[in-house]
C-alpha cells in the first residue's frame, strides 16, 4: 500500500502477475466477529485504485447478528468503538494484505486477497477485527523475545442439502453425507471419497497447507488437518479453508457445517489449536530433556496461564448456545481446565516429540470458534502465565471424564455464564483490548438474548399436547 500517491514496487508487481494469469475478478474479504467473511467482489481494473486507496465497506456488518435477522444496538455504558445507527454506520476500509494472494480454483478468472480493516482517514486499525486482534498479540510476543506457531484442525459435518433450505428443517431431517460414522475409516464409499478428494485438492490449488483427512465419529464428519505454521498466518489458512469448504461444496450441491453440535444424538465438531514457542534463533522452547516429562518451565508456565484464565475466556472459544451442547463427557471435548501428557480426556494436550515438536493442543474451541478469536486468546493467555510465571495444577494421568464431579476445575456450562466472567475479565481487557471484549461481550449478550425468546422444537414436543 502507498497511501493513494501511487503503487510501490509489491504492488505494481502483484498487478503484473495478476495480468499475466488472466485474471478478471478479485475478492477482497476479511473476518467479521463471528468468523464470517465479508467483503466485496471487483472488476480487475478496480484493483489499481483498491491498492491505492483501500475498498471502503459499510461499518454496520460488525453489529450484525450471525444470521443477520437483526442489528445489536450499542450499549448505553458502552466505551470505546461500536457502530451506531446514530453514526450514520460509515465506512471503514480493507486495506489488502499482499502476501495473501491466491487463486481460487473453483471460480473462473478470479483472485483473493485478505483485507485488514482498518478506520478511514488514517486512524489505525479496527479494534474490534479478529485478525488485527491476533496480529496484537502476536506482536507483543514477538516483544517477549517468542514467535508462537500454531495449527488448527477442523471438523466439519457434510449434509446432502442444497445451500439456502436446510435452516428451515428440524435436525433429524437433514440428511448427512454419510448414515453410518466411519472414524479414521480409509475404504470409503466411492461417492464419499470422490467429493472428499474434489475438497482436499480444491484446497491445495487455493494454497492451503493440507496435511491429512479423515472421517470422524459423526455420520458424514470429516476432519482436516492444517500444517504447522506461524500463528497469524495459520488463523488465515483456517479462516480461509473454513469458507472455502463450505463454497465448494456447495458447487457439488451439498452443505458444509462447522456449527458446533448440529444433532444432539452425533459428535460434535471440534477446532483443536496446537501451540508452541520459539526463540529468535528459532528454537523450540517448549521442551526440556532434562525436565519432568521433558515438558520445559516456559511450557509448564504456558499451560498454567490457559488454565488459570479458561473459564473467563470461554465466551471467546464457544462463541454460540450450541457451542455448549458439545460439552458432555466422553465427546472429546475439553469440560474441565486440566492438562495431561497426550491425554484426550484433559482440556489441554500436551504432545512431547522433541524440542520442535513438543505442544499443547487446546481442546476447548469447536468448529463455531473464529479462528483468529481462538488463536489469539490460547496465546494471549499462555504469554500471560509466562509473564506471570503461573505454575500449572498437576498433570492429569486419568480419565478426567470419569472423576468425580469436583475433582477438577470445570467450565462455564452455558453462554450466558461464561459472557458474564469474560466481562469481568481484566486478564481480557489487557491483552486483546478493551473496545474488542466490550463489544463482544454485547453481541453475545445479544445472542443470548435472541436464544431466550426462541421456541424450540423440544418445547413443542414436549409440552403441547402434555400441557
Amino acid at each position: 500500500m502507498s497511501g493513494g500517491t501511487g503503487l510501490d514496487e509489491a504492488a505494481t508487481e502483484l498487478l503484473d502477475r495478476l495480468t499475466a494469469l488472466g485474471i478478471r475478478t478479485v475478492v477482497i474479504g476479511g473476518s467479521d466477529t463471528h468468523g464470517v467473511m465479508r467483503g466485496k467482489r471487483l472488476p480487475f481494473a478496480q484493483l489499481r485504485q483498491i491498492l491505492e486507496h483501500g475498498m471502503p465497506l459499510c461499518d454496520v456488518f460488525w453489529v450484525m447478528h450471525v444470521d443477520e435477522s437483526d442489528l445489536v444496538p450499542r450499549p448505553e455504558d458502552h466505551v470505546g468503538y461500536f457502530p451506531t445507527e446514530k453514526q450514520g454506520y460509515p465506512d471503514i476500509v480493507a486495506l489488502p494484505d499482499l502476501g495473501t494472494v491466491r487463486v481460487v480454483p473453483w471460480h473462473e478468472d478470479t483472485a483473493f486477497l485478505l483485507g485488514d480493516w482498518h478506520l478511514p482517514h488514517g486512524h489505525g486499525p479496527v479494534p474490534i477485527a479478529p485478525r488485527n486482534v491476533l496480529r496484537s498479540v502476536v506482536e507483543r510476543a514477538q516483544g517477549m523475545g517468542l514467535t508462537p506457531y500454531s495449527a488448527l484442525e477442523l471438523e466439519f459435518y457434510l449434509f446432502d442439502e442444497p445451500l439456502g433450505t436446510a435452516h428451515a428443517k428440524r435436525p433429524a431431517e437433514l440428511v448427512p453425507l454419510q448414515e453410518r460414522p466411519s472414524t479414521y475409516g480409509v475404504v470409503l464409499g466411492a461417492h464419499q471419497e470422490h467429493i472428499s478428494s474434489v475438497i482436499r485438492q480444491s484446497m491445495l490449488d487455493y494454497g492451503l497447507p493440507i496435511e491429512a483427512c479423515n472421517p470422524e465419529t459423526g455420520p458424514g464428519q470429516f476432519e482436516i488437518n492444517l500444517r504447522y505454521t506461524g500463528s497469524l498466518e495459520s488463523a488465515d489458512h483456517a479462516f480461509l479453508f473454513k469458507s472455502a469448504v463450505k463454497e465448494v461444496a456447495g458447487q457439488l450441491g451439498y452443505l458444509a457445517t462447522f456449527m458446533a453440535k448440529p444433532n444432539h444424538e452425533w459428535a460434535g465438531n471440534s477446532c483443536h489449536i496446537h501451540l508452541s514457542l520459539r526463540d529468535d534463533a528459532g528454537r523450540g522452547l517448549f521442551y526440556d530433556a532434562a525436565a519432568p516429562d521433558g515438558i520445559s518451565a516456559t511450557m509448564r508456565h504456558f499451560v498454567g496461564g490457559i488454565l488459570a484464565t479458561m473459564p473467563e475466556l470461554t465466551a471467546l472459544m464457544a462463541p454460540t448456545p450450541n457451542s455448549y451442547r458439545r460439552y458432555a463427557p466422553y465427546s472429546w471435548a475439553g469440560t474441565t481446565a486440566t492438562w495431561g501428557i497426550d491425554n484426550r480426556s484433559a482440556g489441554l494436550r500436551a504432545i512431547v516429540e522433541g524440542e520442535l515438536g513438543t505442544r499443547l493442543e487446546h481442546r476447548q474451541p469447536g468448529g463455531d470458534v473464529n479462528p483468529y478469536i481462538g488463536t489469539a486468546v490460547a496465546l494471549a493467555a499462555g504469554l500471560y502465565g509466562i509473564g506471570e510465571s503461573i505454575e500449572p495444577a498437576d498433570v492429569v494421568r486419568e480419565d478426567v471424564y470419569a472423576m468425580p464431579a469436583g475433582t477438577v476445575p470445570g467450565l462455564p456450562r452455558t453462554l450466558e455464564h461464561a459472557v458474564d466472567l469474560l466481562d469481568g475479565s481484566a486478564m481480557a481487557r489487557e491483552w486483546l483490548g478493551a473496545d474488542f471484549v466490550g463489544h463482544y461481550v454485547a453481541m453475545k449478550r445479544a445472542e443470548i438474548e435472541a436464544q431466550s425468546r426462541a421456541v424450540t422444537d423440544w418445547e413443542v414436543a414436549r409440552y403441547l399436547e402434555a400441557l
